[in-house]
């Protein structure tokens, strides 16, 4: 993949023949202070991991924008970027900045440092939007609401969770339409488990263990 990332790279999907418009979100405000380093920058495959998660998102989305409070660090990838309106506040004010700037009402929102990440996941999660505000998967026991469909009228009561200082992702969820999706959903799909669809990097050790996940791929 090219270096820079300009918009003009994302293809919108389709979707029952018809052209979808959707945004992929992917969140980098965080200070990867448990890595040590700024873990959308460490190389896996000859990529950076943010470069993994653009090149899988734009398979399934028409745009993309990045939630950072670092612009210098991803201003390589020729991709719009925002900064949080409501600072030190978490990821809930991620998420409030990338539907901010969305202009679709559907939304894929990804953490930075999930290197394997799922197009096809992504695209179930997506349909769930039809029904739903939001889809979360809720895979071996965990939510991950960082890789998870929101709608943008979910907006308002972002803000208000914020404003009242309730910034855990789970209590949000309980004021919003969600979708639950299980591996039986998943599966519904055509799609089977895979941990590492769903494996995000904290510390230096789950670095070397995505590097040895990528080695294994790569062998087989």
């Amino acid at each position: 993949m090219d270096r820079k990332l300009g918009i003009s790279s994302v293809n919108p999907i389709e979707w029952a023949g018809e052209v979808m418009q959707v945004t992929g979100i992917i969140m980098a405000g965080g200070r990867s202070s448990r890595m040590g380093t700024n873990k959308a920058l460490l190389p896996i495959g000859g990529k950076t991991v943010i470069e993994r998660i653009v090149q899988e998102l734009s398979k399934i989305v028409s745009d993309l924008v990045i939630v950072t409070n670092t612009f210098e660090d991803y201003q390589f990838l020729g991709l719009p970027m925002v900064q949080d309106h409501w600072r030190d506040m978490g990821p809930l004010a991620g998420i409030h900045a990338g539907l901010s700037a969305s202009s679709t009402e559907k939304n894929l929102i990804v953490a930075c440092d999930m290197p394997f990440i799922s197009s096809q996941v992504g695209d179930i999660l997506l349909t769930f939007l039809d029904d739903y505000q939001v889809a979360v998967p809720d895979v071996s026991d965990q939510l991950h609401p960082l890789f998870a469909a929101y709608r943008k009228d979910t907006l308002g009561e972002v803000q208000q969770s914020l404003q009242n200082q309730e910034l855990r992702i789970r209590q949000f969820f309980k004021h919003t339409k969600t979708k639950y999706v299980t591996e039986a959903c998943l599966q519904k799909h055509h799609y089977h488990y895979q941990e590492q669809h769903f494996f995000n990097m904290n510390h230096r050790d789950d670095f070397e263990r995505a590097l040895k996940m990528e080695g294994d791929f790569n062998r087989k």
